[in-house]
């Protein structure tokens, strides 16, 4: 009995902490003084037009890049997928996860000015909803629709008059982990003597 009570309070563990929230920032990034582009798998996540830098060794960072601790990365929607609209551009970007992960929150900033940003949520390939928000070159955290649940691929579209203008301080969401497969049933043993 003693041992099943174990392996109950195991597994119980193992489910919590399987949707334990994660408040992701880039410090454990190497600093670079130049931009350089956001490593696939950190945080557990796939990131598509995306870079990194430090932005107080990088001479091109703008206002809204230098908002956090020095000496600390900071992730960003990069300018070489942007397209020219008029006068505007626009920037694609997403983070992705096959295994599906739910967002909570971003502290976000506009790089070198305002920026309109949509941000649409999918589930393998399907639409789940969008949100539409503005930066300024001022942090601010930003809260995503609970309403979306799991999903397994955000993207993210930047439109601006500057180029690099959505700048991630850190990111808030739940890591959805598979499920292992069961253990084999525990059993007692005997009592002694049968």
């Amino acid at each position: 009995m003693k041992k099943t009570l174990i392996v109950l309070a195991s597994l119980l563990a193992l489910a919590i902490g399987a949707t334990a929230q994660q408040q992701l920032s880039f410090a454990q990034l190497p600093l670079v003084s130049s931009p350089a582009q956001m490593p696939i798998g950190y945080g557990q996540l796939t990131w598509s037009n995306f870079y990194y830098v430090d932005p107080f060794l990088w001479s091109g960072a703008g206002p809204g890049f230098e908002l956090g601790t020095q000496g600390t990365d900071v992730a960003f929607v990069s300018s070489q997928n942007c397209r020219v609209n008029g006068s505007s551009n626009i920037c694609d970007a997403t983070i992705s996860d096959s295994a599906g992960f739910e967002l909570v929150s971003a502290s976000v900033a506009g790089g070198y000015g305002p920026a309109s940003v949509v941000a649409m949520a999918y589930s393998n390939g399907n639409y789940i909803g969008s949100m539409n928000f503005m930066v300024g070159t001022s942090q601010e955290t930003i809260n995503f629709p609970a309403t979306w649940g799991i999903i397994t691929e955000l993207q993210l579209q930047v439109t601006s008059q500057q180029t690099d203008d959505l700048v991630l301080y850190n990111l808030s969401f739940y890591n959805i982990v598979q499920d292992p497969p069961s253990p084999a049933p525990v059993q007692d043993p005997p009592p002694p003597g049968e």
